[in-house]
C-alpha cells in the first residue's frame, strides 16, 4: 500500500477565511455557481453526427478513475462494486458531453450495470434529438440484461423504458414497464413528466399526470411514495405559475415528505427552493429551506450524515442567492469535521468531505473546494484494504470531474499514489 500523507491543520485555516469569500469570484465562475469547465468546448459535427468534445484534464483524471475502478477483481463482492465503479465514471463521461467514452465504457462494464449504463446513455441521445441513436441504443441495453435477479432486470428494464417515454413511443414504453417491482413503478411517468416540462398542459392532461401520485402517497408504501415525490418535483416547475396547480403539487408533496426518510425530505426541499427561486418566488425558497433545517436538526443522525445534511443545504442556499449564509454554514461543518473526524470510520469520511466541496463550489470558492478535494483524496487513501481506497478515489475524481474543480499537481500525485498501491489484500 501507498501511504499518502494526511492533511490535518488545512481546515482550520479554511475554517477563519471562508466566510469571507463571498465577495470573491472564484477564476473562470460564473455567477459563484459553476468554475472555469462550465461544459466542455466541442468540435462542430456535420449533418446527423454528434458534436465530439475538445478534450481536457477531465478526460486525464476519468481514465485514471476508470483504472483503478478495474483493478478491482471480477468476482465476487468486488465484481459488484467494479460495476459500480464502471457505471460511475461511465456517467461522468456523459456529464461532461462524451457519450461515445460513455458506451464504450458500459460494453465492457461488468454485471447488470452494463445495460444500466447503454440505458442512461439512450436517455442522453433521446433527450439531445437523436432518436435513431437513442433507439438502438435502447435495444442494446435490454439485450445486456443476463441477471437472474428480477430487481436488476427492472433496474435495466424501466431505464429503457424512460427512453421510449421520451421519445413518445408510449406503447413499447408501457410494455416495458409492466410488471416491474415498486421500487421501479413510476419512473416512466418521470421521464414523461420531464419530456413535457417545457410545455403547457391542458387541464385534463394535467390531472391525468398528477391523480396517480395521491394513488401512490396514499399506499404509504416507501418507493412508491418516494417515486411520487420525484414525479411531483418534475412537475412543480410548470405549474408554478398557477396557483391551483402549485398548491395541488406542493400538498403532494408534503404528505410524501411527511412518510419519507429525513435526507429525501431535505433533498425535496431543497429541489423545491431552487424552483421557487428560479421562478422568481425567494421568499418561497427560503421558507423551503427553513423547513430543510428543521428537518436536519430534529433528525438522530451520525457525523457523516449530518454534515452531508449541512452541505446539501449549504449547497441549496448558495443555488438561491445566499452566499453569505451558505459561506457561513460550510464554515461551521468544516470546523466539525476537523474536530471530530476520528468519530467518522476512514472509509465514510470521503463522503462528506465530497458533499461540502461540492458545495463550496456552488457557493463560488473553487479554492476552498479544490483544498476539501484534497483532504477528501488523503482520507480515502487511508484503510489498509484497496476495495475502498480504489471506490473513494473513483467516487471523489467523479466529484470533481462534475464540479470542474481541477486537481493541482500534489493532488494529481495523490491520486496517482493511491492508483498504484491498489494491491492485494482487497
Amino acid at each position: 500500500m501507498v501511504q499518502v500523507p494526511f492533511v490535518r491543520a488545512s481546515l482550520l485555516v479554511m475554517a477563519g477565511s471562508l466566510a469571507h469569500a463571498c465577495h470573491a469570484e472564484s477564476t473562470g465562475a460564473r455567477d459563484g455557481s459553476r468554475v472555469a469547465n462550465d461544459g466542455p468546448a466541442v468540435v462542430a459535427a456535420g449533418q446527423g453526427e454528434t458534436a465530439q468534445p475538445v478534450r481536457d484534464w477531465r478526460w486525464i483524471e476519468l481514465e485514471l478513475a476508470l483504472a483503478a475502478a478495474e483493478m478491482l477483481p471480477a468476482r465476487g463482492v468486488h465484481l459488484r462494486e467494479r460495476g459500480r465503479m464502471q457505471e460511475i465514471v461511465g456517467l461522468a463521461y456523459l456529464g461532461i458531453g462524451d457519450p461515445g467514452e460513455a458506451i464504450a465504457i458500459a460494453r465492457r462494464t461488468d454485471g447488470w450495470r452494463r445495460g444500466t449504463l447503454i440505458a442512461a446513455a439512450a436517455l442522453e441521445a433521446a433527450r439531445s434529438g437523436r432518436a435513431a441513436e437513442a433507439r438502438g441504443l435502447a435495444r442494446e441495453a435490454l439485450a445486456a440484461i443476463d441477471s437472474y435477479r428480477d430487481w436488476e432486470r427492472d433496474a435495466v428494464r424501466v431505464r429503457v423504458a424512460q427512453v421510449h417515454a421520451w421519445l413518445g413511443d408510449t406503447e413499447e414504453s408501457a410494455r416495458l414497464e409492466r410488471g416491474v417491482g415498486e421500487p421501479d413503478q413510476g419512473k416512466v411517468a418521470l421521464a414523461v413528466a420531464g419530456a413535457k416540462s417545457g410545455e403547457t398542459l391542458g387541464d385534463d392532461e394535467f390531472d391525468a399526470q398528477v391523480r396517480p401520485l395521491g394513488e401512490w402517497i396514499a399506499t404509504k408504501n416507501f418507493d412508491l411514495v418516494r417515486n411520487a415525490s420525484d414525479v411531483a418535483l418534475e412537475l412543480y416547475p410548470p405549474a408554478f405559475a398557477v396557483p391551483a396547480r402549485r398548491a395541488r403539487i406542493e400538498s403532494l408533496l408534503a404528505d410524501a415528505n411527511s412518510q419519507l426518510a429525513y435526507d429525501l425530505r431535505i433533498a425535496n426541499l431543497a429541489r423545491m427552493a431552487a424552483i421557487a427561486a428560479s421562478k422568481g418566488a425567494p421568499d418561497a425558497a427560503r421558507a423551503f429551506i427553513a423547513q430543510a433545517e428543521v428537518v436536519r436538526d430534529g433528525a438522530p443522525w451520525i457525523l457523516e450524515d449530518d454534515l452531508v445534511q449541512w452541505a446539501v443545504i449549504a449547497k441549496a442556499k448558495a443555488e438561491i442567492g445566499d452566499r453569505d449564509t451558505a459561506l457561513e454554514d460550510l464554515t461551521r461543518a468544516l470546523a466539525r469535521f476537523d474536530e471530530r473526524r476520528e468519530e467518522i470510520a476512514d472509509i465514510f469520511r470521503g463522503r462528506p468531505l465530497r458533499a461540502l466541496a461540492e458545495a463550496c463550489v456552488r457557493a463560488g470558492d473553487a479554492e476552498r473546494a479544490r483544498a476539501v478535494y484534497a483532504l477528501a483524496l488523503a482520507e480515502g487513501a487511508r484503510n489498509p484494504n484497496a476495495r475502498p481506497r480504489a471506490v473513494d478515489l473513483v467516487e471523489t475524481i467523479a466529484s470533481m470531474v462534475t464540479t470542474g474543480i481541477a486537481p493541482d499537481e500534489s493532488m494529481r500525485a495523490s491520486m496517482r499514489a493511491t492508483r498504484e498501491g491498489l494491491v492485494d489484500p482487497w
